[in-house]
């Protein structure tokens, strides 16, 4: 099987697995973390990359615990009652975050597995679905990897800018934001030159090489259809 179909199912088993984010429940997140830990076990998850695009997500989902904890319907009126958080939406908060550190981990996945050139492959495999639209879906998959790895390139470089920045804290937010709109707009308009080797977001196999994928990728939709049995037939057999 060609590098470019396989990283196609890839690409779409990932996002029906993001699929888990729309009220999840811990039987349809199981299988997924299953499957991660027998990638693991077999040395083809990337531990390392993988928690360190969860560490990235952390400020976002401590405020989806913030959120769920303190804002939620059942959080106390008024009072101490109010300063507590709700242990239901608490249990809430927790159900999306795994959900949401379940896709990062897939991503992660996805990322190693496959070079950038099939990924780019891949994803216009189902993009040209909109070409009716006058969406050329190659051009689009190009600039949007080109884009993620310049963005996780200059990491480095933005940490530098604030360190430079001087003035209040409002205002190095500020100036920070407007360098990483900057920098992105331009990887976006395909004006900067591609990142050199190291940038890590797309350190995949040699391009053409699927040896040691398919299996990954079928493991994925097992993944994928057991999720879907088990949010199918659990409610029905609780009833």
């Amino acid at each position: 099987m060609p590098a470019d179909v396989a990283a196609s199912l890839a690409i779409a088993g990932v996002v029906a697995m993001s699929a888990t984010l729309v009220s999840p429940t811990p039987a349809g997140l199981a299988p997924g973390f299953l499957v991660l830990m027998v990638l693991l076990a077999a040395g083809r998850w990337p531990l390392r990359g993988g928690l360190r695009l969860a560490w990235r997500l952390k400020w976002f989902l401590l405020s989806l615990l913030v959120f769920f904890g303190w804002f939620s319907p059942e959080a106390g009126a008024t009072g101490w009652e109010r300063a507590m958080p709700s242990l239901q939406g608490l249990g809430d908060a927790g159900l999306r975050i795994v959900a949401l550190l379940l896709v990062v981990f897939w991503v992660a996945w996805l990322t190693s597995a496959f070079d950038r050139e099939a990924q780019i492959q891949g994803l216009s495999r189902w993009l040209i679905l909109l070409r009716p639209l006058g969406i050329r879906g190659d051009v689009f998959a190009r600039r949007l990897f080109l884009a993620l790895d310049l963005f996780a390139a200059q990491l480095a470089e933005y940490r530098a800018f604030r360190q430079r920045v001087s003035g209040s804290r409002w205002g190095r937010l500020k100036a920070g934001r407007e360098f990483l709109i900057e920098r992105l707009d331009h990887s976006l308009s395909g004006d900067a030159a591609p990142p050199g080797e190291g940038s890590g977001l797309s350190s995949g196999p040699p391009h053409g090489q699927t040896a040691g994928v398919l299996w990954q990728v079928t493991l994925l939709w097992l993944a994928v259809l057991a999720a879907i049995w088990l949010r199918a037939t659990l409610p029905a057999a609780g009833a």
